[in-house]
């Protein structure tokens, strides 16, 4: 088989001759007990439910047949992550943020007030404050219980093989054409360390100081045995073909046969299609998972995934903030390229976001005057580009 050409129908394809500007957010939330201990599985559990009784519907069933993604007639889909511990809203998307913002703030709402007739709460933070008093509490789905069985069958450098579980997110969908995908996708992986910056939200476990201990567990995790799967993205992209050229170094793990996952030791894109002796199928592609922190995906959009769930007075700054630079993006790109040549660095994306999210020294990237300037630049650019789409966008972009 033609590992190239897969990788071009599955994720390039999309890209081109689109034209749509589109957005879309998918927000997860850490589920407490207010008590500081375990959840109630069976009361979490029921608020799908609850909202299947108020005009949702079961898109995707559980292994055992239970109701687990409930969508309404918008599109917006209410679902566990991984775990009974992580809410998640991903919500349908459109040309209008603040429209997605107010169906997602309704559905907030109902969930939040939910949870609180046992004491339950979902908080806005990227880690969960009661790691240490709850279970993993993991969801039966056929897609979940693959990741699980593989990140414990090719542990990591780090003891929490269920890390997902605790763990939350808030990711952006962004509307790229094909002939500037390149320069967008090079432009967000450049932008990691800005937005860790801004947006860094979820302390570590134990107290080792991390500002964004997501990094940390997801990089440090199983998928480190499987190539260019999680983690920032350092390459540049000129076209195309470079991005093609950089997803068949990525690593394949999984597959469906027989209707049921099944994992493997990772192999390399190029080398799982184009060997015989993996028993490839084209349409194992369809199975590929990604965890970086900007990437790109069959829907035809550049996700951003790297940013912490927020507080929640200001859930949609992450996805405002993308949205203003994708449509400001020149402006963007020049006042980083000024940022760099005034303070010269051999830093990679990696190692510049590394150092916020480990909690180091943040002079190592430039000195606070410089960084404070230009985090206050580029909200500004971000700014200017949501007020000229006259949309009322700006409003949702809300920095501490």
């Amino acid at each position: 088989m033609n590992a190239e050409k897969i990788i071009r129908n599955r994720f390039i394809q999309p890209f081109v001759g689109k034209t749509s500007n589109n957005v879309g957010a998918e927000l997860e939330y850490p589920l407490t007990n207010e008590s500081g201990g375990d959840i109630d599985v069976e009361f979490a559990a029921s608020v799908l439910k609850h909202f299947e009784a108020h005009g949702f519907h079961c898109v995707l069933f559980g292994t055992h047949g239970e109701k687990l993604f409930m969508e309404n007639d918008d599109g917006d889909c209410v679902s566990f992550d991984n775990s009974y511990n992580n809410f998640e809203f991903s919500m349908q998307y459109g040309d209008n943020l603040c429209a997605i913002y107010d169906r997602y703030r309704r559905l907030f709402d109902e969930a939040q007030n939910y949870f609180a007739r046992e004491s339950h709460s979902l908080i806005g933070r990227g880690t969960n404050p009661n790691f240490h008093n709850i279970s993993v509490n993991h969801v039966p789905f056929a897609t979940y219980d693959m990741v699980r069985g593989f990140l414990h069958d090719f542990p990591g450098a780090h003891g929490y093989p269920d890390f997902p579980a605790f763990l939350s997110s808030v990711q952006t969908h962004l509307d790229v054409s094909a002939d500037i995908l390149p320069c967008m996708y090079t432009l967000f992986t450049r932008l990691d360390f800005v937005r860790a910056l801004l947006f860094a939200n979820s302390p570590d476990f134990d107290g080792r100081g991390y500002r964004i201990f997501r990094d940390y567990l997801w990089e440090k995790s199983g998928f480190s045995n499987c190539p260019g799967i999680t983690g920032k993205v350092d390459e540049s992209f000129e076209t195309v073909d470079d991005i093609v050229s950089f997803f068949l170094k990525k690593g394949m793990f999984n597959r469906i046969r027989n209707g049921k996952y099944e994992y493997f030791k990772p192999v390399p894109i190029k080398e799982y299609f184009e060997n015989p002796k993996y028993g490839a199928r084209a349409e194992d592609v369809e199975c590929y998972l990604s965890f970086r922190s900007v990437e790109i995906t069959s829907r035809g959009t550049l996700e951003v995934r790297g940013d912490c769930t927020q507080p929640l007075d200001r859930p949609f700054s992450p996805p405002a903030f993308n949205l203003g630079i994708l449509n400001n993006a020149q402006a963007a790109k020049a006042r980083l390229n000024r940022f760099f040549e005034d303070n010269p660095t051999e830093l990679t994306n990696s190692e510049l976001r590394d150092i916020v999210a480990e909690g180091g020294d943040l002079d190592k990237i430039a000195p606070e005057c410089e960084r404070e300037k230009l985090l206050s630049d580029m909200a500004d650019i971000s700014l200017t580009a949501l007020k000229k789409r006259g949309k009322g966008e700006e409003k949702l972009l809300i920095l501490a």
